[in-house]
């Protein structure tokens, strides 16, 4: 999805996650955490050259309203270029880590902010 439009998406809320596939090296499956200072200037190129990390700076210039807090997955693929219907079988095995990374952090997420 385009950076500007993902920007769009994400602001009337207080909180947004984002989980994309990344070609970086890692094993393929390979699930981490980024923070939103590692999207790299080639991270996520979309149409018009515009990134999620351009998009996210240019909002932030225009004081445009954007999440508080930023939660970027990525699991890693050998590459980007293809596309398909299903995903391949590295990636679909690492779905389970995923969603309970995810899963942990809104957990503790909503325990601080019920126990406030």
């Amino acid at each position: 999805m385009a950076g500007f439009k993902t920007v769009q998406l994400m602001a009337p809320y207080d909180r947004a996650i984002i989980i994309d596939s990344i070609c970086d090296g890692n094993r393929a499956g390979h699930v981490r955490r980024l923070l939103e200072e590692e999207l790299g200037a080639g991270s996520s190129f979309i149409s018009h050259g515009v990134n999620l990390r351009s998009a996210l700076d240019l909002a932030r210039r225009l004081s445009l309203p954007l999440p508080r807090e930023l939660l970027i997955y990525v699991i890693a693929v050998q590459e980007t270029r293809t596309f398909g219907e299903r995903f391949t079988p590295e990636v679909e095995k690492a779905l389970p880590a995923a969603a309970d990374s995810i899963a942990a952090e809104l957990t503790a997420f909503f325990q601080v902010t019920i126990a406030c």
